[in-house]
Parts: C-alpha cells; sequence; structure tokens
C-alpha cells in the first residue's frame, strides 16, 4: 500500500471514529485497531489538513510598484514576483 493510500484509508477509519459517537479507545476496540497507530494517524491526517488550508490574499492596486513586476509579500515571509500584465483577479487567484 501506498503512502497516499494509507492516508486515504486511515482518513476513512478516522472519519468512521468521528461519525460513531463513542469514544476513541471503544472505537478501537470494537474494530481491532491499534490505539497508538490510531493517534499516530489521527494527528498526521490533522496535520496534514492543516497545511492545505489556503489564505486569502488580499491584493491592492498599489501593490503593483511599476510597469514590469508585482511583488506580493506573504506574512510567512514568502515573496512571490509576478508579471504586471496579469490582472487583480489572476493574481488573488
Amino acid at each position: 500500500m501506498t503512502q497516499f493510500e494509507k492516508h486515504q484509508y486511515w482518513t476513512a477509519i478516522v472519519n468512521q471514529q468521528q461519525n460513531s459517537g463513542i469514544s476513541i479507545p471503544q472505537f478501537c476496540k470494537q474494530n481491532d485497531i491499534n490505539y497508538a497507530n490510531f493517534h499516530y494517524w489521527m494527528k498526521k491526517i490533522e496535520q496534514t489538513d492543516n497545511e492545505q488550508i489556503a489564505h486569502q490574499v488580499v491584493i491592492n492596486e498599489s501593490s503593483i510598484l511599476n510597469d514590469e513586476i508585482v511583488i506580493i509579500h506573504l506574512p510567512n515571509g514568502i515573496r512571490a514576483e509576478l508579471p504586471a500584465s496579469l490582472t487583480l483577479i489572476q493574481i488573488q487567484t
């Protein structure tokens, strides 16, 4: 099983537990799942989900410094330089 397949499998298991309405220890016992493995994957899935959250970037006309490029400074330190010929909608996307 590839890492991607494992991630999909455990995502389904974690979702089943959350929808079951029973505690994690009970769910693991009833489904013969190793409790430590369940917690490992639950945290791994949560971490992956958090990494994939998109944050809106607000861009104003004043962000365009000259006729050639647009420079965007993101809060996490990333700096993006884009062609100024892009529309604001393209840049926001």
